[in-house]
Formats: structure tokens, C-alpha cells, sequence
């Protein structure tokens, strides 16, 4: 599990079908940090002890099953590419492994997630000061190092850190976030869990991810609700000078945002979302290998090469029939982590990623074993993980 995390969160080396700098990430065919999965998935089948009586993973396990069934077969037929369909299918029997297992972390689950917390915040303390060295991205792929640089006549500052566009460093810094506020209790001080917090919401900043910027607020909103006893409330006096600051920041951050997007058009996406449709039903069997080159219309006088959205992609990519496939697995996982954390933070969590999911391609297969370990901690994982062991400060 270690070597998972250190893996994905420092060293996350992929091999790809493609060595192209725009492609290589679209076609990573196995990680180093799966390979980590796979030895845990193997120990856990020997050792793990398993609950019983769940319906959950059941049916969604019957969900992956189809979603390799039409992969298989478009792959044999038309696209010839296996890497998204052997990297999904081992993400998501991850999580359900989680899911199942009584103890997942081996008696060793606070250690692990003080690990885990660790391990993010030092990354994203790295992701900093490598943004101020001037880089924007850093691969690792096909044993070569990539250190990625924007043009300098780029039309705005952004970063990406290790990951492959600025919507999937906020995703990621979306669940971190969520992840520090659900184990709060874990932080030996609260100076230290507010010195994290402000690393994940600095590395949002920079990453310029303005869908970002909404993620983590509902995650913030979320993590405020829950800490309320809604029993012995009371109003104070200080409650609306409060809330007319937050509003205050709210209209000032806005003010920005329409400087910079479109908000009636969604900053194009409508138009994208149509001409990708349109693109999908001309062509139900999926782009395969031609995705990251070919392009479509979404107004007569633009092109783009993607969707901007993680469902559409899928459809847009892998055919309709397993398309339709990973949305309900994605679909069923969010409603489960949703209805598992009956909890402000989960809502805002889950929420918050859907946004993200669906207004840009945030998330590739190399990313998905993170994507659920971090949003089964925040909603999934059993309570009582969370007690303070350290001196207050």
C-alpha cells in the first residue's frame, strides 16, 4: 500500500503505447503504481478477511464484468489498444477490494493514513517549488523524464504537476483536500493540518483550475457543516459580519471569473458537448487509436480533439456499448461513496467531482487507482479512524 502511495504521489511512471508528448498520456498501457495494486491484490486474496452480506460490490463487480466484455470485444474488432481496459478493470477491483475487506490496512490503518496525508502534502510542497523553478509538468514515462514547460506566450499561468492538465491536478487536489478534512484528528497540531490545507488550496491556486476553485469550496462548506452540532446550536453575533466576508470573497472571485470565462456558454463546453455528440453517433464504434489527433467541429469555424468531459470521452473514444459501461460504474461508485458518508463532506465531495468530471477530461487511466483510494477514505472507509493521538496545538 506504501509503495502504492509512494508511487502515485512522487514517482508515478506509466509506459505508453505512444511516445509523443500530447499522447503518451491518453495511451498509458500498465504503471508502476498498479503494479503496486496488483501485489496488494494479490496478498489481500491469500490473507484478507471479508465481510459478508454485500450487495454493493456484487453489482458492481457484475457491471465490470460487462464493461470487459464489450471492451474485449471492441478491441479484438476495431481498436486494438487493451491499456484503458487492464488499468480500469484493476483500479476498480482496487476499490472493491477495499470495499470488501473487514480490515484493508492490516491493523494498520491510522499509520497508513498518516502515511498517506504525509506523502500528499510533501508532493504538493514539491509541485511549489517547482512551479517557482519555472517547470509546469513532470512524467514520467517510457524510462525517460519528462519536464514540462508552458510556451511563454501561453495565454494564462497554470500548472499540472503529475498529472496530465491542470483539471487533473485539481481533481486530485480536490480529494487530497476532502481526504485532510475527513482525518483532521490525525494531524499531530492544528497548526500542521492548517499549514496542509493551505499547501493543497496554494497548489489549486496555481494550477488555475477555476472548476477547481468551486471543488474545494464545496469540500471546505462540506467540512464546516459537519463540524457543527446542530443539536446545541446558537446564533452568534459575529455570524453575519462572517458571512458578508465570505460574500465579499465570493463576489471578488467572481468578479475574476468573468473576466476569464464565459459563464453562459460554460467557456465553450456546450458547443463542445454538442459536436461531440454529434461525433459519437457518427461514430458508434469509438475513435480507438485516432484520439488525441483527430479532430471535430464544435462550431464551423472551431475544432478540438476531445470532449472536455469525462463521460462523453468515453463514449467519444471507446464505442457507445462500453462508454455506456464505465458511466455506470463511475456512476454507481460516486452514488456509493455518497450514500456510505451521509455526511456534508461527502455530499460536497461527490458533488464537487462530478462538476470536475464534467467539464473536462480530469481524469486518464493511470489516475483512476488514486482517484478511488482517496474517495473511499473520505466516504467509505469505516469511522473511528480519526482520533487525535498527538499534543493539540
Amino acid at each position: 500500500m506504501k509503495l502504492f502511495m509512494v508511487f502515485s504521489l512522487f514517482f508515478p511512471a506509466f509506459w505508453s503505447t505512444f511516445s509523443e508528448d500530447y499522447k503518451m498520456e491518453y495511451y498509458a498501457v500498465f504503471t508502476a503504481a498498479y503494479g503496486a495494486v496488483l501485489l496488494y491484490l494479490l496478498f489481500s486474496a491469500r490473507k484478507g478477511k471479508w465481510k459478508k452480506g454485500e450487495r454493493f460490490p456484487l453489482a458492481l463487480a457484475g457491471i465490470l464484468l460487462l464493461y470487459n466484455v464489450f471492451a474485449l470485444f471492441f478491441n479484438v474488432r476495431y481498436q486494438h489498444w487493451y491499456g484503458e481496459q487492464v488499468n480500469n478493470t484493476i483500479a476498480v477491483l482496487f476499490f472493491l477490494c477495499l470495499c470488501l475487506q473487514k480490515d484493508g490496512f492490516d491493523g494498520k490503518r491510522e499509520e497508513l493514513i498518516r502515511f498517506f496525508l504525509g506523502c500528499a502534502v510533501l508532493s504538493n510542497v514539491l509541485s511549489i517549488a517547482y512551479y517557482f523553478a519555472g517547470y509546469t509538468s513532470f512524467l514520467v514515462c517510457n524510462n525517460h523524464l519528462y519536464f514540462g514547460k508552458l510556451p511563454e506566450d501561453y495565454y494564462e499561468a497554470r500548472h499540472y504537476w503529475l498529472y496530465s492538465h491542470k483539471s487533473d491536478y485539481a481533481l486530485m487536489l480536490t480529494l487530497f483536500l476532502a481526504a485532510a478534512v475527513k482525518y483532521r484528528k490525525l494531524f499531530k497540531t492544528r497548526i500542521l493540518w492548517a499549514g496542509s490545507l493551505l499547501v493543497f488550496l496554494t497548489a489549486m491556486f496555481l494550477s488555475h483550475s477555476w472548476t477547481g476553485f468551486g471543488a474545494a469550496a464545496l469540500v471546505l462548506a462540506g467540512g464546516v457543516l459537519d463540524s457543527v452540532d446542530w443539536k446545541s446550536f446558537h446564533f452568534r453575533k459575529w455570524y453575519p459580519a462572517a458571512g458578508a466576508g465570505l460574500l465579499a470573497a465570493v463576489a471578488a472571485a467572481g468578479k475574476v471569473f468573468l473576466a476569464e470565462r464565459d459563464v453562459l456558454s460554460l467557456g465553450g463546453r456546450r458547443d463542445i458537448w454538442a459536436g461531440a455528440w454529434k461525433e459519437i453517433l457518427a461514430n458508434p464504434a469509438g475513435w480507438g487509436l485516432q484520439f488525441g489527433e483527430r479532430l471535430f467541429y464544435a462550431t464551423p469555424d472551431w475544432e478540438v480533439n476531445n470532449a472536455h468531459n469525462v463521460f462523453l470521452n468515453a463514449l467519444l473514444r471507446f464505442s457507445i456499448p462500453v462508454g455506456v459501461c464505465f458511466i455506470l460504474l463511475m456512476l454507481a461508485i460516486l452514488g456509493y461513496a455518497l450514500w456510505k458518508s451521509r455526511s456534508f463532506l461527502g455530499t460536497g465531495l461527490v458533488i464537487g467531482l462530478l462538476i470536475l468530471l464534467n467539464m473536462d477530461y480530469c481524469l486518464l487511466n493511470y489516475e483512476m487507482g488514486m482517484f478511488l483510494f482517496v474517495l473511499y477514505l473520505v466516504c467509505v472507509a469505516p469511522a473511528g479512524t480519526d482520533k487525535r493521538s498527538g499534543e493539540e496545538g
